[in-house]
């Protein structure tokens, strides 16, 4: 298969420095959410670039990779399972053993993930039980956005439907490790500078940076630095 591609290279309209070195980073009602570097603590910085933490594991065993965030609660993706942890009391609960690549919360708080060990995407039921499961082995990541799961594989995204429904599927110029979903769909490669951008065509974005985290905000596109501690704005109108 052929590919159009439209290059750019384009510069960030901001940035500010980190209170510490970050690896990962989510956006929640406008405030900012950072996993520090030492994988237990979450950085909390809100619209007035107000700093708090929040300690998440143990330092030993039980450090993250990466979470998400609901009203009540933080959901933890660990080496082997998946916790969630409440927000006002800071109780942590296991809801999943497994090897989690990536997961996601649906606006209806179910839990979507995908399990390298058992080689399939995973849906939970409210009480946590495994509701549905479909075999994909090929899953890297994924992501969550109206009302549509994207799963991405090496040779191709697949959108389903929140009930498992296969959607569409489309090809992908070239090996990407993550995928963000919005209006328009973004893939990277932590460690590059390069971002990719399906809109009629595939774009291509030169940054001035590596990036290792990216997320979509009503600002534009944020990325966060290759050393984990800058982060970075791009307006929308540059993509």
């Amino acid at each position: 298969m052929w590919f159009l591609f439209i290059f750019f290279l384009i510069e960030p309209a901001s940035f500010f420095e980190l209170p510490a070195k970050c690896n990962y980073f989510d956006i929640y009602d406008g405030t900012l959410f950072f996993l520090h570097e030492n994988r237990w603590t979450i950085i909390k910085i809100d619209t007035n670039k107000i700093v708090s933490e929040i300690p998440v594991g143990d330092g030993k065993e039980n450090t993250v990779y990466s979470f998400k965030l609901t009203p009540f609660a933080i959901y933890l993706r660990m080496r082997d399972c998946l916790c969630r942890q409440f927000l006002n009391n800071g109780v942590q609960e296991k809801i999943y053993e497994g090897d989690i690549v990536s997961f996601i919360i649906t606006e209806a708080g179910e839990v979507v993930l995908a399990d390298r060990k058992r080689k399939g995407i995973i849906f939970l039921d409210a009480q946590f039980k495994v509701r549905l499961m479909i075999v994909n082995p090929y899953v890297v990541d994924m992501d969550y956005f109206d009302h549509k799961i994207y799963l991405l594989t090496r040779k191709e995204v697949v959108v389903l439907d929140e009930h498992g429904n296969m959607i569409e599927t489309f090809r992908i110029p070239g090996k990407n490790e993550r995928i963000v979903a919005g209006e328009r769909i973004f893939l990277f490669t932590p460690g590059k500078k390069r971002i990719l951008l399906k809109d009629r065509e595939w774009k291509i974005f030169e940054l001035s940076h590596p990036v290792i985290a990216l997320r979509l905000s009503k600002e534009g596109v944020l990325t966060l630095n290759q050393y984990g501690d800058t982060l970075y704005t791009y307006n929308n109108s540059q993509f």
